[in-house]
């Protein structure tokens, strides 16, 4: 339901991902996915019912509640009695680490109607995810998610009363 990003936001930066034309369905089923997904697990079902109605409001795609639009932004978070300072990415940023980790972990091989196959090259060859630094991006979205529930909870009271979002861990490649 959300829509938060495009196949234009993988054409620069950390998260490119170069598609051609009949990829572009894969990826926009794993953005799809994502959005649908993994913030449903961020804010918990009702916050995130409340956080969609927001988003389809005058310019669709980004909130126009405060409390919505400081968590959907990038920040940085320490609270009045504690020594820990997080630091959010955003949640657009959040999210297309999860659509690159989840998009190009399954790009070395594919289910074919003989079997799975992994492409092979006589000029190039495969690379594991750690090599490839996908593990490293999508921990990087891991900590946004962290950051993003660290600042609710610790304004649940007032801002943030509906939340019942679910932990994610890190993702080691050992």
């Amino acid at each position: 339901m959300a829509t938060i990003l495009t196949i234009a936001d993988f054409e620069n930066g950390r998260y490119k991902i170069p598609v051609n034309q009949s990829q572009e369905t894969d990826l926009n089923e794993k953005i799809k996915f994502v959005e649908d997904n993994y913030l449903v697990y961020l804010l918990g079902v009702e916050l995130y019912d409340l956080f969609i109605a927001d988003l389809a409001l005058p310019v669709a795609g980004e909130p126009t509640d405060p409390r919505f639009i400081k968590i959907f932004n990038s920040f940085n978070y320490q609270a009045d009695d504690c020594d820990l300072i997080v630091l959010s990415e955003g949640v657009k940023e959040m999210l297309k680490g999860f659509v690159y980790y989840l998009y190009t972990r399954g790009i070395t091989s594919r289910i074919t109607t003989v079997g799975i196959k992994q492409t092979d090259s006589e000029n190039s060859s495969n690379k594991t995810a750690i090599v490839h630094d996908i593990t490293s991006r999508y921990n990087d979205s891991i900590k946004t998610y962290q950051a993003i529930q660290y600042y609710i909870c610790n304004n649940t009271e007032f801002d943030y009363p509906e939340f019942k979002g679910a932990h994610k861990k890190f993702n080691h490649p050992f």
